[in-house]
This record gives C-alpha cells, sequence and structure tokens, in this order.
C-alpha cells in the first residue's frame, strides 16, 4: 500500500470515528425496549410483549415480570405528563441468568462511584445531557457483586415529570 492510500484510509477513518457512537450516548436508549419518551399506555404495550403485571406500588409505579435471559423484573415510574419517569431492570439470579457486567452498560471511567466499594456497594452513575428527544438523564448500575449488577435504572432529570 502507498503511503498516498495510506494517508487517505487514516483520515477515512478519523472522519468515521464520531461517528461511532460511544458507549456513554447509548446509555439512555432504553432498557428491553422501553425508553423514557414512552407514555404510560406505550409502555403498558410493549411490557405486556414481554412479560405479565405484577402489581402497582404508590407513586404512578408498576412492577413487571419480564421474561429476559438477564432480568427478572422491570419497574417503571409514570410522571405527571403520562410519560416514563424511570425504567429499573432488576437482574435474574437464578443459574441460568445471562449475568450483566457494570461495563456492558457502560464506560467505568467514566462513571461516578457513588457507592462504597469497601463495604460492596457498587453504584456507578452516569449524568447524560438532554439530546434530540430525549431527556436529562441519570443511567445507574448498581450491585454488591464486583463484577455484575443487580438492578439497572435509567430515570428523567427533568421536573415535569417528577
Amino acid at each position: 500500500m502507498t503511503i498516498n492510500k495510506l494517508v487517505v484510509l487514516g483520515s477515512l477513518l478519523f472522519l468515521a470515528a464520531p461517528l461511532v457512537a460511544a458507549p456513554d450516548n447509548e446509555l439512555a436508549a432504553g432498557i428491553l425496549g422501553m425508553h423514557l419518551n414512552m407514555t404510560r399506555e406505550q409502555a403498558q404495550t410493549r411490557l405486556k410483549e414481554i412479560g405479565t403485571f405484577e402489581r402497582a406500588e404508590r407513586k404512578q409505579q408498576e412492577i413487571w415480570k419480564v421474561r429476559d435471559e438477564s432480568y427478572s423484573h422491570l419497574i417503571i415510574g409514570v410522571g405527571k405528563d403520562e410519560k416514563l419517569r424511570f425504567i429499573t431492570a432488576v437482574a435474574r439470579e437464578d443459574n441460568e441468568a445471562k449475568r450483566v457486567p457494570y461495563s456492558e452498560v457502560g464506560n467505568l471511567e467514566t462513571a461516578k462511584q457513588a457507592g462504597d466499594v469497601a463495604i460492596k456497594n457498587f453504584n456507578y452513575e452516569w449524568n447524560l445531557p438532554p439530546r434530540h428527544d430525549q431527556p436529562e438523564t441519570r443511567v445507574n448500575a448498581r450491585g454488591r457483586d464486583p463484577k455484575y449488577l443487580t438492578t439497572y435504572s435509567i430515570k428523567r432529570l427533568e421536573a415535569d415529570g417528577e
């Protein structure tokens, strides 16, 4: 390969790099097809496809049992605007579960460690600014295991959904 071809190839790779989504840019995309811009009705339609309703809790929260290799339940909270204000996935704990490492949620080097690892409280947190049609968002991956999460949450930070 000639020097000119290498320079052109290198330039193309450099220009294409911003088109490849970084893990942090994908954090708030959703969990199991659920995303924060969904209305309660849209969320319930999706949840009926992947699971069964278990119960409603106070503060507009619902718990659904889901059929997934990694998660046993999804918990949703609905804001005053009738859109999801948070989604929390609870990891399966059975022997057949496909465990999810924290690093699959996002880049741990860019996360804030909001827990105390000395007492096995791992709490990786990312804050994402608003973009396109997504609100300002906080993503959390929590657990007691140093490698695998127990819960994975996406939460709107804007006040109108509270």
